[in-house]
């Protein structure tokens, strides 16, 4: 489905549709306002540092956001807004603790979203954050690199993780899902151009 420069995959919209009909607690809109909230911090940046969004694509997996070429970012800026997101989140959170007990799942959610993208890992807001400074440090080829070292051998450790739950009885499908869909973003995705 488009909308001018969005674009949500039918992935995205089957996942949706189906958390929507298995929430019994009214989380689906909470998170999907959490994660709103965080693009329009990464969008809030990069407008503000002279870039300019050329689209945004919505999928079962994330969003992404992908930054006119006619309207360059430096190192710098492109790292400040990587940081955006998960800074609008981590303040959400800070701000919503203080509302009382009925703000507790959402400042909880924006925490846990917010920390989970600053992981130095590829396909996150933190991969991304560390090419940055890489390129800032007078390496720019190695974040990409880098980001695929740590995001394997993350994965190594959920798999495992996830392997030692089962053997002890616990299965858990949630590991070996985040690991796969890690690995796919460190290592599976094709180059970007």
């Amino acid at each position: 489905m488009r909308w001018g420069r969005t674009e949500i995959t039918a992935g995205a919209l089957v996942l949706w549709a189906a958390l929507f009909y298995l929430d019994q607690g009214g989380a689906v809109p909470q998170v999907l306002t959490a994660c709103a909230l965080h693009e329009g911090g990464h969008w809030l940046a990069i407008r503000l540092l002279g870039g300019r969004v050329a689209a945004l694509r919505v999928t079962c997996v994330g969003a992404e956001l992908r930054l006119s070429a006619r309207h360059p970012m430096s190192p710098a800026g492109e790292l400040l807004a990587a940081l955006a997101g998960p800074a609008v989140n981590l303040l959400l959170a800070l701000a919503c603790a203080g509302l009382g007990e009925g703000w507790h799942y959402f400042a909880g959610l924006n925490l846990a979203l917010g920390c989970f993208n600053l992981l130095p890992l590829a396909p996150l807001d933190g991969g991304r954050a560390l090419g940055c400074l890489l390129a800032l440090a007078g390496r720019p080829g190695w974040g990409a690199g880098v980001a695929r070292v740590l995001s394997a051998a993350l994965c190594g450790g959920l798999l495992t993780g996830a392997l030692l739950l089962w053997q002890a009885g616990v299965p858990n499908l949630t590991l070996p899902c985040l690991a796969v869909w890690l690995l796919w973003g460190a290592v599976g995705r094709p180059a970007k151009k």
